[in-house]
């Protein structure tokens, strides 16, 4: 029992996940201490956590301090586990303990589970390979990335659920499979339609099982996401957006149900799928009609060209400077290379693996968030070729596949054909110089970059106007017609959106080219009032309003 105990890849998983978390705690633990999490959207997630344990509604996802309150198109699923870690250390460790506690541990245990998993569909594929994958999970870059202490946001659990799917259809055709495959989609879809893509590849392949005589798959699978979306659908974003799975949620639901049913036929089977998946798309067309154009079909086209155009993930891979689409799909591409010469030589489950990374694949072409899925798949292949190349004692082959196989390799390889400037880090905007001198301020309302917004909201108690989200049109096309603009044209949005206090900070709109006169150029107008002297960076101005509303010192 102590043997098999000592044997077991979960336990090794979570020491690996532990030690590397470790590691990379004490390595960031300036900003941790501090709660400078990695991303705006993990700084956001600790802020909508805040407010639901301070009394904000359970509903109510918005973010009540931001663009006079926008309704975000979270879910409420993310902030289950760092609500509760906070609720639980806080009697001991205080809020801020807790909240310290929370962000580093929960990436940690996202990581021992993304680490079991990949062991886990290695295993089921080839089990000599299954310790080497475990290892070069740990090291997959971009995947490992979403897992770094403090990254709390919900892309890392997308990612664990869309693992799920795999390691499900990778078991004997069941109703247990197909009900396991089928909750970890009804949950990625709760929580945002990024993964949406590998669900549809997951409703493929069960349904090809179908066709081919594993009928009772099939019938887990959709009573699974059908049950799954009822009950989940409460914690999923809402809004009517086409950002989640709301406005679809009917039909998915009782298409699922239809699919269920479809799993109990044994005769007809092509004439009776084709019939219901015609009946579905036209319940769906007039929900999802008006989303044909992606969530990001309303936002405003000033907005596509200086902020969606400068957001790095959000690039096509052929669009990204090299250096870039190295770092972030080269891992991804060796791993589908890879799956596809073991598909066409052995067949078998690697055509089961090989849609999931080809999915991934056309995601990264159009925009390079689609990388981490393929990047965490790609070890699996990888792996099995690394593992038979070593029995054979072909040490070249072995070095190779090592290096082709650890996701770390890639960012170092793009950091040689195209290393950072000095000129470009020191022109970047130091957001944590720009939260100190905000603190130091009485709350009021700031305009400043966009990522600036999520900091300032996360870090201190002052109100925003914009904030990375692709929902909030009117506060980021407000903050860009501030700052680019003439001055008299500023002064009348500091007078609508009542503005306190302005952030000017070099870097902060990205490459955009400020107009001459304008603010973001340097221009100081008259009812603009520097609070630090001439040349401090980050500068901090405020309002003649502010001014006017502030009673005098005595």
């Amino acid at each position: 029992m102590t043997a098999r105990f000592f044997r077991s890849p979960h336990l090794w998983a979570a020491l690996l996940a532990c030690l590397l978390g470790a590691a990379w705690t004490v390595s960031d633990w300036t900003n941790l201490s501090r709660l400078r999490l990695p991303d705006t959207d993990d700084a956001m997630r600790l802020q909508q956590v805040r407010d639901w344990i301070t009394g904000q509604g359970f509903a109510d996802v918005s973010q009540h301090r931001l663009a006079g309150g926008l309704a975000m198109h979270w879910s409420r699923i993310g902030d289950l586990v760092p609500a509760a870690l906070i609720l639980m250390l806080r009697p001991f460790t205080g809020q801020a303990g807790a909240e310290i506690a929370a962000v580093v541990a929960w990436p940690i245990v996202q990581f021992a589970a993304l680490l079991a998993l990949t062991h886990g569909i290695t295993r089921r594929i080839a089990p000599a390979a299954a310790g080497t994958a475990l290892v070069l999970a740990a090291l997959a870059y971009p995947a490992s990335s979403l897992f770094l202490p403090g990254r709390i946001d919900h892309h890392g659990l997308q990612l664990l659920l869309v693992l799920v799917q795999v390691r499900a259809l990778l078991s004997p055709p069941s109703l247990r499979s197909g009900a396991i495959a089928g909750v970890a989609v009804a949950a990625g879809a709760a929580i945002g339609l990024e993964t949406l893509p590998f669900a549809v590849v997951t409703g493929a392949i069960v349904v090809i099982g179908w066709l081919r005589g594993e009928r009772d798959r099939q019938t887990g699978f959709g009573l699974a996401v059908a049950f799954g979306l009822l009950a989940l659908l409460p914690l999923a974003g809402h809004g009517g957006a086409c950002d989640t799975i709301a406005p679809l949620a009917p039909v998915a639901i009782a298409g699922a149900l239809a699919f269920a049913a479809l799993g109990r036929v044994e005769r007809r089977r092509f004439a009776l799928l084709a019939a219901t998946g015609g009946a579905l798309a036209v319940l769906a067309w007039p929900a999802a009609r008006p989303c044909l154009s992606g969530p990001y079909g309303d936002v405003d086209p000033l907005l596509v060209r200086l902020w969606l155009a400068q957001v790095s993930e959000a690039q096509p891979l052929f669009a990204a400077p090299a250096a870039q689409a190295i770092a972030y799909a080269g891992l991804l591409i060796a791993g589908l290379a890879a799956s596809g010469w073991l598909a066409w030589r052995r067949g078998g489950d690697w055509w089961m693996l090989l849609p999931y990374q080809a999915t991934a694949m056309a995601i990264t072409l159009a925009q390079l968030r689609g990388v981490y899925v393929g990047a965490a798949l790609a070890v699996v292949p990888l792996a099995i070729l690394l593992a038979e190349q070593r029995a054979r004692a072909r040490l070249p082959a072995v070095l190779a596949l090592w290096i082709a196989g650890t996701g770390l390799s890639y960012p170092l390889i793009a950091g040689q054909i195209a290393p950072k400037s000095a000129a470009a880090t020191a022109s970047a905007c130091d957001l944590s110089a720009v939260i100190d001198r905000l603190a130091t301020l009485p709350p009021g309302q700031v305009m400043a970059g966009v990522d600036i917004g999520a900091w300032t909201i996360a870090g201190t108690k002052h109100r925003a106007i914009a904030a990375p989200y692709h929902r909030n049109n009117a506060g980021n096309a407000a903050m860009y017609r501030f700052f680019l603009g003439p001055p008299d044209q500023a002064a009348r949005i500091a007078a609508t959106w009542r503005v306190d206090y302005v952030v000017v900070c070099p870097g902060m709109l990205g490459s955009v080219r400020a107009p001459a006169g304008s603010i973001a150029a340097g221009a100081v107008p008259a009812w603009l009032h520097r609070l630090d002297p001439p040349g401090a960076v980050p500068a901090v101005f405020t309002t003649d309003r502010r001014l006017s509303e502030t009673p005098p010192a005595r």
